[in-house]
């Protein structure tokens, strides 16, 4: 079980911190676009960098009061045009500030993680925390925010050689929650109707986690297994339950759980949704459990008993790749 993070309020370590987040976006960007940026009620012209890969643009604004200002898009940029803003992520510069909504926080064994509140801005009645808590999916950790303890959304760790990813995964989810037309009634799809939704990655609400940097991986493990199924031409979907639905050219099911660790308790985790999980499907489906690392040979044992099969992938650069993973699937 991971334990409880900690606010970071001295000024020297938060300036030190952001600056890191600023350099740590800023070398997986591509370009810097001029653009009119709109920033409460009022407009500002600003060179936002942007990265592809990332599909993000970020402008680290100059500090303002006692914060510092950072704001996130998803659109690409055209130069000179206005510029919508999907999300910010700031700082206060000392202290607490509870109505500012990100914060640095750090676990006991030192790590530094980026937390939000959920304070969400937007000129649409509903958006703020309210929509935030119910609707965003992904780490929850609680926080000793000085004389309270809350419950905060783990945006990524600072140190991670896939900060930038994570923090792109953030604002993609922000997007969807924040613009969703109208909430859906519809929490779970079946193989007919297929669709990876990002929204639906992570957990609801403050769970018992392993290791939270790995968990911070967990999503972006989804989207490139997603990457990797859609490449050999396999239709795939997610619903909130299962990390990954597939069907091959064939037709065969196959459900995913990925674990971001081996350890034991995780592994246990991972085969009971599986299994559970099964239940759902009209015909039972291949599954799948994918782990950093191959189990030791006594757990494949008791896996394969139970009739699920371990994938194992391994990072190379910012994505995860999955060697073997054709073995599972009909593509001929």
């Amino acid at each position: 079980m991971s334990d409880m993070l900690k606010i970071i309020t001295d000024a020297k370590t938060i300036q030190r911190c952001r600056q890191q987040l600023s350099r740590r976006i800023r070398v997986a960007a591509e370009e810097k676009i001029p653009v009119v940026l709109g920033h409460q009620g009022a407009s500002l012209q600003a060179r936002v960098w942007w990265s592809e890969e990332l599909g993000m643009w970020f402008y680290p604004g100059k500090g303002e009061e006692n914060r510092y200002w950072n704001a996130f898009g998803t659109d690409r940029p055209r130069s000179e045009a206005s510029l919508s803003i999907t999300c910010e992520i700031n700082f206060v510069k000392e202290g607490i500030d509870r109505r500012i909504g990100g914060a640095f926080a750090t676990d006991s064994r030192g790590r530094i993680f980026v937390v939000h509140r959920g304070k969400l801005g937007g000129s649409r009645k509903g958006i703020g925390k309210a929509l935030f808590e119910k609707r965003y999916r992904g780490i929850w950790m609680e926080m000793d925010d000085g004389r309270e303890e809350i419950s905060v959304a783990v945006v990524g760790v600072l140190h991670s050689p896939r900060f930038a990813h994570q923090v792109s995964q953030f604002v993609s989810k922000i997007e969807k929650i924040k613009y969703m037309a109208s909430p859906s009634a519809q929490t779970e799809i079946g193989f007919d109707d297929l669709l990876l939704r990002e929204e639906l990655l992570g957990m609801r609400q403050c769970e018992l986690f392993r290791d939270t940097a790995g968990e911070c991986d967990h999503g972006l493990v989804v989207k490139d297994l997603a990457a990797a199924l859609k490449k050999r031409g396999c239709r795939f979907g997610n619903d909130g339950l299962r990390d990954l639905m597939a069907l091959d050219v064939r037709g065969t099911a196959t459900i995913f759980q990925i674990k971001t660790d081996n350890l034991y308790k995780s592994i246990q985790e991972g085969a009971t949704r599986l299994l559970v999980n099964s239940l759902l499907s009209a015909r039972p489906p291949r599954l799948i459990l994918v782990l950093p690392a191959a189990p030791d040979s006594a757990t494949a044992k008791r896996l394969q008993r139970l009739n699920i099969d371990v994938l194992a992938y391994r990072w190379e650069g910012n994505h995860a790749a999955f060697p073997g993973l054709e073995t599972f699937l009909d593509i001929s």
